[in-house]
């Protein structure tokens, strides 16, 4: 079982798949603490979990909405006037 933190999976993500494609298994850390494991997809216990809610939960949940619209343009403009 091989270690790993997050943005050193995100920069090596193919190299730890191939780790995983031979059989191994890849823990996965944020802040040092493990939040997923990586297993082969043939694996024994790999079986899915059911979800513990329903899907019609998920439609219930709210967005961040920003306080105001804001114009991607302007800000280039405005970014390119400071320099």
């Amino acid at each position: 079982m091989l270690t790993v933190n997050v943005a050193t999976l995100k920069e090596k993500l193919s190299y730890y798949l191939g780790l995983v494609k031979q059989g191994g298994e890849v823990v996965v850390t944020s802040h040092r603490h493990r939040v997923a494991r990586i297993l082969p997809a043939s694996a024994p216990n790999s079986q899915p979990r059911e979800p513990t809610r329903p899907v019609k939960d998920l439609r219930k949940l709210k967005g961040i909405k920003p306080r105001r619209t804001v114009s991607a343009v302007r800000m280039l403009l405005e970014d390119r006037q400071r320099r």
